[in-house]
């Protein structure tokens, strides 16, 4: 006797709701996809009670007629793919034919919709069931409204989070798919109170000032930028306004949100040394590419989608967000509470000479960085005396400006390093005498194993990995960091990642051997200092994110004397 039977499709449907319909937000974010391919220019979300009471999406998209409205319930009935080569040409938000069958599955649904030349249709469907159909009174477009949530699946009501984040869920879901589409006017409102509201103008400076708050979008850097067939479009708010979370950056493929670490990662190695650890960026990434350059069809929720080479446009992501940035002039902050009194340690005097040859050659590169910007990075200003014996003021006819000599020596140095790993395939400076490292057992064998790559870098040793060559680049006092760090790496990694490294090392070396607190610079130091911040690429963070120099207006000092109100 068989076992095995078909599933019926009212079943069918409340499986596939576990998957597309978690909590409301899910529900928000289906039909408003629907909408948008729907090609409605105005739409309008009413959400009551967080969700579970009714949501209501309005539209002014083309609307169906009689048999659609009916078949749009039917699982994996759908007017968007006719075969399985339309799969690898998806050119729409929706496809899957499964949304209205998942939600009216768990819920009771009114669905009214209007074509241009036909009247208006009403469907209504209860857990699954059809109930009625008949004439309804709207302008064109679609109205439909999800009631009673989860009514006859109780089960998912444990699975349902305070009130306070489904409204969030929902308010978040919202806020993406109007910024993927800013020539829609989308309006959400809850609990009868309007919430968002976008203007639908395709003006970005607008839709973000929208969506994230007024003034958002000061000092805002945008780029575009080509890989073979793939457009990169970027959206970057200024490193002074950050986040705890990774949540505000955004990655869109086509006018879809889509959830990528790799991609979220490449944008944050882009905003790398702006922000301080542990702070992450607000950053829109558009992307437009040939359909079959990717795969939406890996989950029925749609958030994750497969790219072909998506490694190399990660790369490419990073690669312009840290160009385009660099290429920005900053504002330098104007708070007070940036200020970070450093570490009362003891140090030793540090020169910031790296060698003739090296000087000359950084000279020239900061000349030619220097005649890209047209615009200085920082501002003119005169000396006027030290304080605390770590921050070196300034002033010019606009403010005071405190400059932090230890990360601003971090800065001068990071770069250095950073831009002399670049080409590891440098001269090597053979030693007098032979350097014995002070290495473990464990430490020798890692670099005996492993001794090509670090001749790759410059690293030479002799059979009892006594060091023979180093790198020109590297003073002699900070040997012992770089191979620290190198076979850290092939320890942790099993390789030498040139772009970790490169990071890594110059952190280490500039942070060790930069001017420390309390070291007192004579007048060619600081001028010398000076200069050299002014001729880095960025010279407004130190490599960890901390401000180098910060501004304090002639207003901000008049209102601390109650000068003014």
């Amino acid at each position: 006797m068989s076992i095995i039977r078909q599933m019926d499709s009212k079943l069918a449907n409340m499986i596939a709701a576990g998957e597309v319909v978690d909590r409301p937000a899910s529900i928000v974010k289906e039909l408003l996809e629907n909408s948008i391919d729907a090609k409605a220019t105005i739409i309008n979300v009413d959400v009551t009670e967080m969700g579970m009471k009714s949501i209501v999406v309005t539209d002014n998209g083309v609307g169906m007629d009689f048999l659609d409205a009916h078949l749009a319930f039917d699982r994996h009935a759908t007017s968007k793919i006719l075969d399985e080569s339309d799969l690898g040409h998806i050119q729409t938000l929706g496809f899957r034919g499964e949304a209205l069958a998942a939600i009216s599955s768990v819920s009771k649904v009114t669905l009214k919709t209007r074509q241009k030349q036909n009247e208006g249709i009403q469907v209504i469907y209860h857990g699954g069931k059809f109930v009625s159909d008949g004439v309804a009174t709207l302008n064109e477009g679609t109205v439909v409204e999800v009631t009673d949530l989860f009514y006859n699946t109780p089960a998912r009501f444990k699975y349902i989070k305070s009130e306070v984040a489904e409204r969030l869920a929902i308010i978040d879901i919202f806020d993406r798919i109007a910024l993927a589409h800013p020539s829609i006017r989308f309006t959400l409102s809850v609990d009868g109170k309007i919430t968002k509201r976008t203007f639908g103008t395709n003006d970005f400076y607008s839709l973000i000032d929208q969506i994230y708050g007024s003034k958002m979008t000061e000092h805002m850097t945008i780029f575009n930028h080509m890989i073979q067939k793939v457009k990169i479009t970027g959206y970057l708010l200024s490193p002074q306004i950050s986040r705890s979370r990774k949540k505000d950056i955004s990655i869109f493929v086509n006018g879809r949100y889509i959830r990528n670490y790799r991609l979220i990662q490449a944008v944050i190695d882009g905003y790398h040394s702006y922000l301080m650890t542990g702070k992450y960026p607000i950053a829109l990434i558009h992307l437009e590419m040939d359909p079959s350059l990717l795969d939406v069809n890996v989950h029925p929720q749609k958030y994750e989608v497969k790219f072909v080479n998506e490694s190399i446009l990660a790369y490419a992501i990073e690669n312009a967000v840290k160009d385009a940035l660099i290429q920005k002039i900053h504002p330098i902050p104007e708070n007070l509470n940036t200020i970070q009194k450093a570490k009362q340690d003891i140090f030793t005097p540090i020169d910031l000479d790296f060698g003739e040859s090296i000087l000359a050659e950084s000279i020239a590169n900061d000349e030619k960085d220097s005649n890209h910007d047209q615009l200085p990075k920082l501002p003119d200003f005169d000396y006027v005396g030290v304080f605390s014996g770590t921050y070196i003021l300034f002033q010019n006819q606009d403010a005071l400006y405190l400059m932090d000599q230890h990360a601003a020596a971090e800065r001068i140095r990071y770069e250095h390093y950073f831009d002399s790993l670049a080409h590891p395939n440098q001269s090597v400076k053979q030693l007098l005498f032979e350097n014995e490292l002070k290495l473990t057992t464990e430490d020798k064998t890692v670099i005996r194993e492993n001794e090509a790559k670090f001749n790759k870098y410059g690293f030479y040793f002799n059979s009892n990995m006594d060091l023979t060559g180093l790198p020109v680049w590297l003073n002699e006092s900070e040997i012992d960091i770089a191979i620290e760090a190198m076979i850290s790496m092939l320890t942790e990694k099993h390789d030498i990642d040139l772009s970790i490294l490169r990071d890594r090392l110059a952190k280490d070396i500039s942070c060790k051997g930069a001017i420390k607190a309390n070291q007192s610079l004579n007048m060619n130091e600081i001028n010398g200092l000076v200069k050299k911040l002014r001729a880095c690429k960025n010279p407004y963070t130190c490599p960890h994110g901390r401000p180098t120099v910060i501004k304090l207006t002639h207003y901000e000092i008049e209102r601390m004397f109650k000068r003014v109100i």
